[in-house]
């Protein structure tokens, strides 16, 4: 699945900035494509330099809809949960951890604990992946337009 980040509109018009002036519809950050594997989905991601990091305003917004965010286990070099990074860590290991809340809010799969993983490809391009576990492949594509949906309305 390829999708032209430019054009993709949105229920809920996400604000992009272009030297000081504000465009609605336009995404600050973009999944480019998704490519469903045997275990996990992969996304190619585009992020806007003014947006590849967290801030602690973002993390801040993001808590307050998603609030088990900060409590989900998370490899990093600061500590054991996502909250020792939440504040200051690249866009894509945010959305990364939106995707793998909503997949474990919403899935058939009860039982399912899902991972994930997120690196750079190009930092200075903005070009990153994420890879996420799933059950049910509808519900994991869902689940990362959600995500994308929601961290570029609270952009």
């Amino acid at each position: 699945m390829v999708r032209e980040c430019a054009e993709a509109p949105s229920t809920s018009p996400a604000l992009a900035r272009t030297n000081g002036d504000v465009h609605a519809g336009a995404k600050l950050v973009c999944i480019e494509s998704l490519q469903v594997r045997a275990d996990r989905v992969r996304a190619h991601v585009s992020c806007s330099p003014s947006v590849r990091m967290t801030t602690p305003e973002l993390a801040h917004k993001v808590c307050e809809l998603r609030p088990l965010l900060p409590k989900h286990a998370c490899v990093n070099g600061k500590g054991s949960t996502f909250a020792a990074v939440i504040q200051h860590t690249p866009i894509i290991h945010l959305l990364e951890h939106v995707v793998v809340d909503i997949l474990t809010e919403q899935s058939s799969a009860t039982d399912k604990i899902f991972v994930g993983t997120s690196e750079w490809v190009d930092y200075d391009a903005g070009r990153g992946r994420v890879e996420v576990s799933y059950c049910d492949d509808l519900e994991a594509i869902a689940a990362f337009k959600s995500a994308e949906e929601l961290i570029n309305t609270l952009l």
